[in-house]
């Protein structure tokens, strides 16, 4: 089943911050996107193609690396990972569960990486 995408535009660090804390309640998936790249808007173009993710389980944010160059660097710094266009990164819990750049970014590795999310937050839920 294909869903639509409704991306988020991510324009500031306070809403980079908010993502992070809301994230405890509902993952969500940032697309760094720089919008005058081919590779980028191949990668974007493939994910909209692909998806089939419901909006239930995922917010979806994207950010442009070019008008929103500190949004993007506060991403990756607090993720920890290089900075990379395009990129996808997936938070839960208030941290970075996945991340993926350029032509490894599929939707299959996305839904993967969701459902280790889930399983693992289940069997935590059952230990306490």
């Amino acid at each position: 089943m294909s869903y639509p995408l409704n991306w988020k535009s991510l324009d500031t660090i306070e809403e980079f911050d908010r993502l992070v804390e809301t994230s405890r309640d509902k993952p969500a998936l940032i697309f760094k996107h720089r919008p005058s790249s081919p590779e980028s808007t191949h990668a974007l173009q493939t994910l909209e193609a692909d998806w089939s993710i419901s909006p239930e389980n995922l917010d979806l944010y994207m950010v442009d690396v070019m008008k929103d160059k500190d949004v993007a660097e506060a991403v990756t710094d607090m993720a920890g990972v290089i900075n990379e266009y395009p990129q996808v990164l997936l938070f839960a819990d208030g941290v970075t569960m996945y991340d993926e750049s350029r032509e490894m970014i599929s939707v299959k590795k996305i839904k993967l990486a969701l459902k280790i999310i889930n399983r693992t937050f289940k069997w935590m839920e059952t230990r306490v």
